[in-house]
């Protein structure tokens, strides 16, 4: 419960904040999306934070022109090994965009902080890359991730994606796919499986991802989504088993998201 108040008193606090700065700003520059995740589990970066529960990740996004400030929350139905629902982490992003960079790329920078519960936080500085085939309609990116507080390393993320529009209701299925590789420099964290001495590099994960979008009303959507994510290598496989809270290092997990935009 403590950490559901903190968030929410945060999240206030932002708002606040914001609407302060903002109110002499022009109403098209501002904009603010409010989602909720309910999921079958909780997985990051490949590993498994949950098992047997529903997860529910609240998410809140204010932006103003190219800058946005989020607050995103995890909320365990039933924690491994506490018996109980739980407010497990807090993560704060801030990110600036650069639009109508040359050939139609754009590029992004920002920080991420993890408040997280029963371990120690992290902090990480974050720069990515992306833009979309003109011919295809794929938008692929890469984003390049550096841990500078606990747990340091480097985490490069290779993305693609690409909508379709749907027939009906304003629909659209979207499909994506991420491929990870960690650098890491915290053996007790990453630790190499063939060599104990020595923390972990290499490729990490997949995941592969699809969902809908159904437009409710013009500013709410519902989004049923369903994700497989899976090792990428036999090294991989026991980095990420001893890193999850489960035995697996292959999921396959989904849910529904709702989100009101405005």
């Amino acid at each position: 419960m403590d950490r559901i108040r903190n968030w929410l008193v945060g999240a206030c606090l932002m708002v606040c904040v914001l609407l302060a700065g903002f109110s002499q700003a022009k109403a098209e520059d501002v904009s603010a999306d409010f989602s909720v995740d309910v999921l079958s589990q909780y997985i990051w970066r490949g590993m498994a934070f949950s098992d047997d529960s529903l997860v529910v990740q609240p998410s809140m996004t204010i932006g103003y022109k190219a800058l946005s400030l989020n607050f995103w929350g995890n909320y365990d139905t039933d924690l491994v090994g506490a018996n109980e629902a739980k407010w497990t982490e807090t993560d704060f992003t801030v990110d600036y965009t650069f639009e109508g960079l040359p050939y139609g790329l754009s590029a992004n920078v920002g920080t991420i902080y993890y408040a997280l519960d029963g371990t120690k936080d992290s902090f990480e500085l974050y720069a990515g890359l992306s833009g979309t085939c003109p011919v295809t309609g794929i938008n692929a990116g890469i984003t390049v991730y550096k841990e500078i507080s606990h747990y340091p390393g480097w985490w490069i993320e290779l993305s693609a994606d690409r909508s379709f529009a749907l027939p009906w209701y304003n629909a659209s299925l979207d499909l994506g796919a991420t491929a990870l590789y960690l650098s890491s420099d915290d053996k007790g964290a990453y630790e190499d499986p063939d060599n104990t001495n020595d923390a972990y590099s290499g490729w990490m994960n997949m995941n592969l991802s699809a969902s809908l979008s159904i437009p409710v009303t013009k500013q709410i959507t519902v989004t049923p989504q369903i994700a497989y994510s899976f090792a990428l290598s036999s090294d991989a496989k026991k980095v990420i088993k001893n890193a999850s809270v489960t035995d697996n290092h292959d999921f396959l997990y989904g849910g529904v998201g709702v989100s009101i935009s405005f």
